[in-house]
């Protein structure tokens, strides 16, 4: 299992969701370290510039999962995945 943060598409209520939705969602969270949010061919993606917290949801995934959203989420020129530290709502802190 895997810690995945998700900020755009991906979150519940969101067109995406469908293919984590299968996932344990563990809380609301909001990024440990201040980062910039943009907009690159019309995704919301996290910028390493130290602008704000980035607000999203932490779920647990399993590999099947993760590579579906790897897939769906494309451009590897672009999205790179890293662990880094998240506070869930409740005050935990988690790596994602």
């Amino acid at each position: 299992m895997h810690y995945l943060f998700v900020h755009g598409s991906l979150r519940r209520g969101c067109r995406d969701n469908k293919f984590i939705s299968a996932g344990t969602f563990l809380n609301r969270a909001e990024t440990a370290l201040h980062y910039a949010l943009r907009l690159i061919n019309e995704k919301p993606l996290v910028v390493k510039r130290p602008v704000s917290a980035i607000i999203g949801e932490v779920y647990s995934v399993t590999d099947e999962m993760l590579t579906v959203v790897k897939r769906i989420m494309g451009q590897k020129r672009i999205n790179q995945r890293e662990l880094v530290p998240v506070r869930l709502e409740d005050g935990q802190t988690v790596d994602v």
